[in-house]
């Protein structure tokens, strides 16, 4: 009897051992949890000039239709009535470029950025920050282009504002 209680106890302790380590090695890593999607936010504006006033009015801006695929990317990344629109970067190259089909009239916008990778950790891997240097685009329907907030490391910040010309 003796023996049996002996053996029930170090069973028991066997399988204490082998089952702590198990629940130590199951990391809950708040760092995973955090927001992984990275893109640029793009806020559109429309400028018409004020003939009276001789001055140029600014206002936020809904195309009727809008557009937008990366270059060398078949998908369309973005196709409806929408004033901000969250691009993602290239995370191998330095340069992206987007295509803008808005209300009938195409435009191509060029961001030149520098990629950071950012570790996380062993579990989460890491995630692509961007700083963004220059932006170029076409004078199709764009007026102008601002890098308004240039470190790309979340998607609740307008980062590019385009300013559009008002159709006449």
């Amino acid at each position: 009897m003796k023996l049996l209680n002996t053996y029930s106890r170090m069973r028991k302790l066997l399988i204490l051992l082998v089952a702590l380590p198990t629940f130590w090695a199951c990391n809950n890593d708040s760092e995973c949890r955090q927001e992984r999607y990275v893109a640029m936010e793009v806020k559109l504006f429309q400028t018409k000039f004020d003939a009276e006033e001789e001055t140029y009015i600014v206002s936020n801006f809904m195309p009727d239709s809008i557009s937008v695929y990366g270059v060398g990317n078949d998908s369309i990344l973005y196709n409806g009535g929408i004033e901000k629109i969250k691009l993602p970067l290239r995370k191998t190259e330095n340069l992206s470029q987007y295509v803008f089909y808005v209300n009938g009239r195409y435009d191509t916008i060029k961001v030149l950025h520098e990629n950071i990778d950012n570790y996380l950790s062993m579990e989460c891997g890491c995630v692509v920050f961007a700083n963004i240097n220059e932006v170029t685009h076409t004078n199709n329907a764009i007026d102008s282009a601002i890098i308004r907030v240039p470190e790309v490391i979340n998607v609740s910040t307008t980062h590019v504002e385009i300013y559009y010309r008002e159709d006449k």
